[in-house]
């Protein structure tokens, strides 16, 4: 069983030069990573300290869900370690992960993040509730694969479509993925023991100013509900999103902005 790091790069060298020592000797096969134009002389010092790591440059910013993308694209791994510049791998996390692909219908296998426990949620009046689930040592079926911090079997990645475009800049296209893998009757697993070390919030959030960010946010939650929700739970979807926005007027904006999203995507 092949596998690959990818890591999608943007303004993270000083993330790189405390991290990507650790990502190496983790005794994977190949190494990817993707800058998304960065400005900060990424490329520059990967190049200088790693020729050795697949490095894909990207001319003008095209966010994480396409970076990741272009990631897996370029990966060759049977598995595919999906890491965001700012975390530090533990010596072991590839041994303890490879164990759960033996059974082929796990598709991830989602990290052990500071200790954040694997995501639990159902479906409540038509809408997703999502919380971490209880902290423990046991094994977890989880809703979804971290972004940042899991490994993906690459032929499903590659049956399932990988992320969606459509939510770019981010937020929730894990979420997706993790939904329609588990409607194709795949696995999730959470793991206590493939740990990572996350050491920051790196660049993403401070991209967009506090209330666009979190648009963002209710926006791609509105899409990921759209994308995956079954019928007959549609009729209790739109009379909770009509009470929703009566009581939160602001809501209306990432709905109208979902809506239009999803009717020219």
């Amino acid at each position: 069983m092949t596998t690959s790091v990818v890591i999608p790069v943007y303004n993270g060298k000083k993330y790189l030069e405390d991290n990507l020592s650790y990502v190496n000797n983790l005794g994977v096969d190949e190494i990817v990573l993707v800058d998304d134009a960065s400005t900060d002389g990424s490329p520059d010092y990967i190049f200088k300290n790693y020729p050795k790591i697949k490095l894909i440059r990207h001319l003008t910013n095209q966010r994480f869900p396409i970076s990741v993308n272009d990631g897996f694209q370029k990966a060759t791994g049977d598995i595919v370690f999906l890491l965001n510049q700012d975390l530090k791998p533990q010596k072991d996390l590839v041994e303890n992960t490879l164990r759960h692909f033996s059974d082929p219908l796990v598709f991830a296998v989602t990290f052990n993040e500071n200790g954040r426990s694997w995501a639990d949620g159902k479906w409540v009046n038509g809408l997703l509730e999502f919380t971490n689930g209880k902290l423990d040592s046991q094994l977890h079926d989880s809703l979804w694969p971290s972004g940042g911090s899991s490994a993906i079997r690459r032929d499903l990645w590659n049956k399932l479509g990988g992320f969606d475009p459509i939510f770019t800049p981010g937020y929730f296209e894990d979420l997706d993925l993790g939904l329609r893998a588990h409607k194709e009757g795949y696995k999730i697993i959470w793991d206590p023991k493939c740990r990572v070390d996350h050491l920051t919030e790196g660049t993403f959030p401070k991209s967009f100013p506090a209330k666009k960010l979190q648009y963002i946010k209710e926006r791609n939650y509105l899409i990921a509900v759209w994308k995956n929700i079954d019928s007959e739970l549609w009729p209790a979807h739109i009379i909770s999103l009509i009470k929703r926005i009566a009581q939160h007027p602001g809501y209306l904006v990432p709905t109208l902005w979902a809506l239009w999203k999803k009717l020219v995507s």
